[in-house]
């Protein structure tokens, strides 16, 4: 009965996000990035914000555990270019697996923010094991922020999650990141990889991307 429940599981975190469009999936994450800025239940430290290089969401994401757990979700990822402007759009996945005593499906929208560039170029080769590639935690927020050890904020990427209207910091060790090539070409066109896109300042636009954008925008002025 494990084993089956297990397969049933695994089988659930497969296919939970295979059928949303890179519109679809573009549009989620701004919708989630937005559903956050607007909640006052949390006010991310400006020193984050300003340092931060990259920022991924992950709408959606589910979680299940029941014995094994795991997550799994497709987001969106935006880096910070030489002249202090964000890149465009370009699709990560993420993925882990961890061990819990519990029976249970959530679904959450994730937020991370890295602060430091050798963790987004360890990802721009592909894949990055948050914990083992780059240090993670909670992210700093509300009263907890400029408390304790957060006050040097020396982590590499700092994590967000909006759970059933609660929004609160959670660590994902063992989580692993890597980009999803067929969104992006899905998106883009031309078997664009996500350095190009990156470094491109002329591909073609969309509403979903523009709105995006502007929510990329408004997090990192708030």
């Amino acid at each position: 009965m494990k084993k089956i429940w297990i397969s049933l599981m695994m089988g659930l975190l497969m296919t939970t996000t295979l059928f949303a469009s890179a519109e679809e999936t573009v549009l989620d994450s701004s919708n989630a990035l937005k559903n956050m800025i607007r909640d006052s239940k949390i006010k991310i430290p400006q020193k984050v914000i300003e340092t931060a290089q990259a920022i991924a969401i992950f709408p959606g994401t589910i979680e299940i555990s029941m014995f094994l757990g795991g997550k799994s979700g497709n987001g969106v990822m935006v880096v910070r270019k030489s002249d202090g402007s964000w890149s465009y759009p370009f699709f990560v996945k993420l993925g882990g697996a961890g061990f819990g005593f519990q029976l249970g499906v959530e679904k959450k929208d994730i937020l991370m923010i890295f602060e430091s560039k050798d963790s987004v170029e360890k990802l721009m080769n592909n894949k990055i094991t948050l914990g083992v590639d780059a240090s993670v935690a909670a992210g700093p927020a509300g009263e907890s922020a400029g408390r304790g050890s957060e006050t040097n904020f020396k982590s590499e990427v700092y994590t967000y999650t909006k759970t059933q209207g609660a929004f609160v910091g959670v660590s994902f060790d063992g989580s692993v990141m890597n980009h999803d090539y067929d969104q992006n070409i899905e998106l883009y066109g031309n078997n664009i990889t996500p350095a190009q896109i990156i470094e491109s300042d002329g591909l073609l636009s969309s509403y979903a991307i523009e709105d995006f954008l502007k929510a990329i925008q408004k997090l990192t002025s708030y």
